[in-house]
């Protein structure tokens, strides 16, 4: 008894001068961080972004695609290649965030030449609600700034060949033309599936003299739909599929053209700070706008987490 005392009395003592325990202050028990990271952290599709990430993440892709060219190119297959890279930064964690893209790309075209293009930068900011029950919905809305572009007609081609890999991202290369990109994303995190779709519109407005037969406005559906499964807790498997439909009529493209559809199956790596994600690429139908008979493509995606140390707030909808 008389050693109890003692140390009953220091222990009183500790806990007083210390303060309340970490439980005790509302410090999240691993069980809920981990249940957090699963639901709004799942693998990424290798074109779509996490739509509730947390920290500063900065997104690398590199593609080196297989072209098989119209005329005039002759002799055989062309080659392409693009790098695309953005930034996107939270303002509010998991909510609502800015961004940056840009792209470059080059092909070779046999019997026309070779060619490296640089593509137009894109801004934009969006939103996003989310639960811990999966669900996460919202939308953004981005702007890629129009650039100049004096190309000669085999440059023309070797552009129209390029550009076709990734057709939801042909406004990149579009010469002095304003394009405004709204959308909205809707994604479903249940058990290891996650399901994710984009949903959006490119508005173009050409801020130059018109060639001929041009349009003024040009108005492009795109939509990108994903089905992923977490096989592991570091792996995660997936399947893109896209459609790009041009709504505008253009002379200068047949109807039975207008649409584009590719798929891209993949699989991505999440470790702390990397998640490396590799995919092929393929045509489901005609190429944007016909511009080549088909391609084939392998896909480097790489994703860089800066974490901020910031936490976020308990997700609305609990």
């Amino acid at each position: 008894m008389r050693l109890c005392r003692p140390l009953c009395l220091a222990g009183a003592l500790t806990v007083f001068f210390a303060g309340p325990s970490a439980s005790a202050q509302g410090s999240p028990p691993l069980g809920a961080i981990a249940e957090e990271q699963a639901v709004f952290d799942p693998p990424a599709p290798p074109t779509l972004p996490g739509l509730t990430r947390r920290d500063l993440t900065f997104t690398f892709e590199t593609t080196v695609s297989v072209i098989e060219p119209e005329p005039p190119s002759t002799g055989g297959s062309a080659y392409g290649w693009s790098a695309h890279g953005e930034l996107e930064l939270p303002l509010v964690p998991r909510r609502w965030f800015i961004g940056a893209a840009h792209e470059i790309a080059s092909a070779a075209l046999p019997g026309v030449g070779s060619k490296t293009l640089l593509g137009s930068p894109e801004i934009w900011g969006r939103g996003v609600w989310s639960s811990v029950r999966g669900l996460a919905s919202g939308g953004g809305f981005g702007v890629v700034l129009p650039a100049p572009r004096n190309l000669t007609g085999a440059e023309q081609d070797v552009l129209q060949a390029a550009r076709t890999v990734r057709p939801w991202d042909a406004a990149y290369f579009a010469d002095m033309t304003l394009v405004a990109r709204p959308w909205f994303d809707i994604r479903l995190v249940t058990g290891p599936f996650i399901f994710q779709l984009r949903q959006g519109l490119d508005w173009s407005l050409v801020v130059r003299e018109l060639m001929p037969e041009e349009p003024r406005y040009d108005l492009t559906a795109r939509a990108t739909f994903y089905f992923g499964y977490r096989a592991t807790e570091a792996i995660g498997l997936g399947l893109e599929l896209w459609e790009v439909y041009q709504l505008t009529a253009d002379p200068r493209v047949n109807d039975g053209e207008r649409a584009a559809f590719a798929i891209s199956p993949s699989i991505r790596f999440m470790f702390p700070y990397v998640q490396p994600a590799l995919s092929m690429l393929f045509p489901l139908a005609t190429p944007l706008r016909g511009e080549v008979e088909t391609y084939y493509a392998a896909r480097l995606n790489v994703g860089f987490t800066f974490p901020t140390g910031r936490r976020s707030d308990p997700a609305p909808g609990l």
